[in-house]
């Protein structure tokens, strides 16, 4: 197990074909998901929810997923998306990440000068926990990905698995074993992005 973070956080690629492994399992997935909960977030809201499906959920997601977009995307394209909707179903499971908009309102409510703010503020609390168990799993050898296929398939989330009206899905992260090699990143130049003064 590499221990380094500066490792970690290089290594952290987005795998989007994926295959299933064995050593993937509920358990070692609701420690990594416990970890993953002492990310930072403002206010200390906690408005940040998850759904974990595993197995046959996964797939089924997968799959209503792939329905929905052969409705909205040229027949002529279909086939790639397919490609892509049969790389993320290919893993262990998916995490799909909510804000709970109820949790939301009542900081609103109890912190008026900063109401205006709560919304954002809860988007950049869910990000850090996207981020944070990302590298938990990167370090445990667990390929992944961020997606993002709502609003199209909130509707289907939320009568399927029974989710609250008051959470709003955020990204979905499939998981699973990589069965791709990433390409090479490219960045911009270092002083392009980040301004030192001193």
């Amino acid at each position: 197990m590499r221990t380094k973070l500066n490792e970690v956080m290089r290594d952290r690629r987005s795998i989007r074909v994926l295959e299933r492994h064995e050593g993937i399992t509920k358990k070692k997935i609701e420690e990594m998901l416990r970890l993953a909960l002492y990310a930072p977030n403002a206010f200390n809201m906690q408005s940040s929810r998850m759904v974990v499906l595993m197995g046959c959920e996964h797939e089924k997601f997968w799959d209503e997923t792939k329905e929905i977009l052969r409705g909205v995307t040229p027949a002529s394209a279909f086939a790639r998306t397919e490609h892509k909707m049969d790389g993320f179903r290919g893993g262990n499971g998916t995490i799909l990440f909510f804000e709970d908009t109820q949790v939301v309102k009542k900081y609103q409510k109890d912190f008026p000068l900063y109401a205006d703010k709560f919304s954002q503020f809860s988007q950049h609390n869910n990000a850090i926990l996207q981020y944070a168990l990302w590298l938990v799993f990167e370090e445990e050898g667990i390929a992944a990905s961020l997606q993002h296929y709502n609003p199209l398939v909130d509707e289907v989330v939320c009568e399927e698995w029974n989710v609250p009206k008051t959470w709003e899905l955020v990204a979905q992260m499939p998981f699973g074993k990589a069965a791709e090699r990433p390409e090479m990143r490219e960045f911009k130049p270092f002083e392009d992005i980040v301004k030192i003064y001193e």
